[in-house]
């Protein structure tokens, strides 16, 4: 789900996997990616702040091989867990973060799902830029973000700074080389962004 899981970890892994069943925009936005993202049968993808596996597991049949990376100990060993007890066998759980996604493999496509928001809360735009700087390091194909963050114009805006405006992501994705070719809001505050790399 997220480097710190939202919010203070405030969610055990079995918590946040049943609330998560029920959050309308997090299935649209992790089915949108399944549905409509550039993952290809032969590619290798990281998913960075992998939570409790969800996209990573959905991903698994479409690629080559998934490197799924948390900071969280009992979150990856969840994960794992709930892996193999679907017969998963190629997705790799690892520690790594945005910073240091912990991968030497050559990499295609990078996703995350909602881990960015938390970023940004905590520690604001610069710590964002950092994170986008680290999944850059990757030189990944394309870069797909699933996540809390603002569409609409700044006068909606209702809860404070705690999500980044899509602007705001936008402009850090072409600072670090990559191209939005794809926004897809599911909501006000919810929503897809697939970035292709343009610079190496």
């Amino acid at each position: 789900m997220s480097e710190s899981h939202d919010s203070g970890d405030e969610f055990t892994p079995e918590q946040y996997d049943e609330a998560s069943a029920t959050y309308e925009e997090y299935q649209m936005c992790l089915s949108y990616i399944v549905e409509q993202g550039p993952i290809e049968r032969d590619d290798i993808v990281v998913d960075i702040g992998t939570g409790t596996g969800n996209l990573a597991l959905e991903l698994a049949p479409m690629c080559e091989l998934v490197l799924a990376r948390d900071i969280d100990d009992e979150w990856l060993q969840y994960a794992q867990e709930k892996a193999a007890e679907k017969g998963v066998e190629n997705v790799s759980f690892d520690h790594g973060s945005f910073r240091d996604p912990n991968v030497d493999e050559d990499v295609d496509v990078v996703v995350t799902s909602y881990a960015f928001h938390t970023v940004y809360h905590e520690d604001g735009e610069e710590e964002l830029r950092a994170a986008i700087e680290g999944i850059s390091s990757l030189n990944p194909r394309y870069l797909v973000v699933a996540d809390r963050m603002f569409f609409g114009p700044p006068e909606s805006q209702e809860v404070g700074d705690r999500f980044p405006r899509m602007g705001t992501v936008s402009n850090l994705l072409t600072d670090a080389g990559f191209t939005l070719t794809t926004v897809e809001p599911v909501s006000g505050s919810d929503g897809v962004l697939v970035a292709t790399r343009t610079t190496q």
